[in-house]
């Protein structure tokens, strides 16, 4: 049986954590879609990146993503807006699911909170899956919509689904 493990990230894998965005896999599907560059992603690591809780997922030991949360508030309500990173270059649906559910074990945890998800409208696998892991599409007319879509700088071809964490 294939063994899946997760570690907390730390600051030794900073490098690692950059090669790991800056793949095209992970550009592909982003916001951003340029290289970060070395000295901005330290600058982010040290500076930018503390609400942000990162563990890298484990396939026989052999890395295959990193889920991020990032942790921030609006108003009165406690959100994450959660991620995955590709860590190879050539991935496959069973794993992406199963570090989907990894990522979900963690965020089911996080009880209070609303949880934000978005997902490039062109990557029609993750368009079918999203609603299996208990997230609903996130309205216009949503409390949140606005402040999510510009304080994350989601991009317009994304489509954002959110879960309340009860």
């Amino acid at each position: 049986m294939t063994k899946f493990t997760s570690i907390k990230v730390d600051d030794t894998m900073i490098n690692d954590y950059l090669f790991y965005r800056n793949l095209y896999i992970n550009r592909k599907f982003a916001s951003n879609k340029k290289k970060i560059m070395k000295i901005d992603h330290y600058q982010w690591w040290f500076n930018g990146q503390k609400k942000r809780h990162s563990f890298l997922i484990l396939k026989e030991n052999i890395p295959i993503y990193i889920s991020s949360s990032d942790h921030f508030k609006y108003k009165k309500f406690n959100l994450i807006y959660s991620g995955l990173i590709s860590c190879l270059e050539d991935t496959n649906l069973f794993d992406i699911l199963k570090s989907i559910k990894i990522q979900n074990e963690y965020l089911d945890k996080q009880v209070g909170k609303y949880c934000f998800i978005s997902i490039n409208n062109k990557n029609k696998v993750l368009m079918h899956h999203w609603k299996y892991f208990r997230y609903k599409p996130l309205s216009k007319k949503n409390i949140f919509y606005n402040y999510v879509k510009n304080f994350l700088n989601i991009a317009d071809n994304s489509s954002i689904f959110y879960k309340e964490i009860k």
